[in-house]
């Protein structure tokens, strides 16, 4: 993730634009974009889901994208989680600042390089399923209004619930596509 950005009705918008996010089109674009992730793996051939990127990138497998998105899902749970019950989560995480950001994508990276693909597909595919009920709970009011919860610090929550999900998933689509040459 690079920050949250938001996108309503799929036209990309950056902050300083006026944006609506519905808990009905944040769970309508984030399943569309994670059916068409989980697709685009499914079509790559067996022999080459394991084969290393092309290029010099961060993300060096399909499994270091699998493992990259998943890790955003936990990171937003635990600020969801921490934030709802008054604390006030370390965003993007303990010891980071969004200008860290790099270093952070790389330490999760590394952290996740221990786990192979299947195991990590099905963690994505429950990571989503969190992401999604999260959203499930919140009023369209609640997941645009950048004031709605102070541990977002001045983002509306749906600009966070599409970045960690369909803009990710897009994100990690291209990844994917760049890196094998698809």
């Amino acid at each position: 993730m690079d920050g949250p950005q938001a996108l309503s009705r799929g036209t990309p918008a950056r902050y300083g634009r006026s944006v609506t996010f519905t808990r009905a089109e944040l769970l309508e674009r984030n399943d569309a974009e994670f059916a068409a992730l989980l697709a685009m793996i499914d079509g790559v051939p067996d022999a080459r889901r394991g084969e290393s990127f092309a290029g010099a990138g961060r993300d060096r497998s399909i499994r270091d994208v699998v493992a990259h998105l998943h890790a955003w899902h936990v990171l937003l749970e635990g600020w969801s989680a921490e934030g709802t019950t008054g604390g006030s989560p370390a965003i993007p995480a303990d010891g980071y600042s969004w200008r860290d950001l790099a270093r952070l994508n790389e330490d999760l990276r590394v952290q996740w390089q221990g786990t192979g693909l299947v195991e990590l597909l099905a963690l994505l595919k429950a990571s989503h399923e969190s992401l999604q009920a999260m959203v499930a709970l919140h009023t369209d009011a609640e997941l645009d209004d950048p004031q709605a919860y102070g541990w977002t610090g001045g983002s509306a929550l749906g600009e966070f619930a599409l970045e960690c999900g369909g803009n990710h998933y897009a994100w990690g689509r291209e990844t994917i596509a760049v890196g094998l040459g698809l």
